[in-house]
């Protein structure tokens, strides 16, 4: 089953954040993530707005209900690379294809800006999907894989 089958849409913030970020981020809170709660932060204080070249805010919406989201930023320690971060699907829909789908959006919108994407997984799980996408391991940086877009 693809996130088509299941009708998800996915979509850009755009200049607002979107309201169903509030349950996504509870969510991900009582799974011990804190990195989704982060985007509402940082979006309220102007620090953060997925607005410079290259960078995107999506979310995965299923009847109106967002289940997923991931954004692509400047790389703090290159600013000529980009960083997939803040990426997250709803528990009960992980396994369905709309993490890679997600992803598969922000890499594509990433090849006009740069040629590197980097990442910091954060758990086991989250490796194996990285290098499922394609994304390499390496050590000794502030993230833990890139991808190298040709």
């Amino acid at each position: 089953m693809s996130p088509e089958d299941l009708n998800i849409v996915i979509v850009p913030f755009g200049n607002r954040l979107a309201s169903g970020i509030g349950p996504l981020a509870e969510a991900a809170r009582q799974e011990g993530y804190n990195h989704i709660l982060r985007i509402a932060e940082e979006w309220s204080a102007g620090t953060n707005r997925f607005e410079r070249p290259g960078e995107s805010l999506l979310g995965a919406h299923d009847q109106g209900r967002m289940i997923a989201v991931g954004g692509m930023t400047v790389e703090p320690s290159r600013a000529d690379w980009l960083r997939m971060r803040r990426f997250y699907v709803s528990q009960s829909y992980r396994g369905k294809g709309v993490g890679r789908c997600l992803a598969e959006r922000l890499i594509e919108h990433a090849r006009s800006f740069t040629t590197v994407v980097t990442v910091h997984a954060g758990s086991d799980d989250a490796c194996r999907f990285w290098e499922a996408m394609g994304f390499q391991p390496l050590t000794g940086e502030s993230y833990t894989h890139t991808l190298r877009l040709t």
